[in-house]
């Protein structure tokens, strides 16, 4: 499979989740609108990143093959 291939595919979908999701429970629990915000876009970034790292090589693999 393309992830196996990648590692820096390995790291953003393994590493990075790892490092937003506590950062981001930090956020929320200084409390506040402007903090719960911000820990909400944290978790999207982590979240885009990680689709992101997972479709792309695919696409960039699916190209050559045509």
């Amino acid at each position: 499979m393309v992830i196996e291939r990648n590692r820096w595919v390995r790291r953003t979908v393994v590493g990075q989740p790892l490092i937003a999701w506590p950062c981001s429970m930090l956020l929320w629990a200084g409390g506040g609108p402007a903090a719960l915000s911000l820990a909400a876009v944290v978790l999207w970034i982590s979240t885009a990143s990680c689709v992101f790292g997972i479709v792309a090589p695919m696409y960039r693999d699916d190209a050559g093959h045509c």
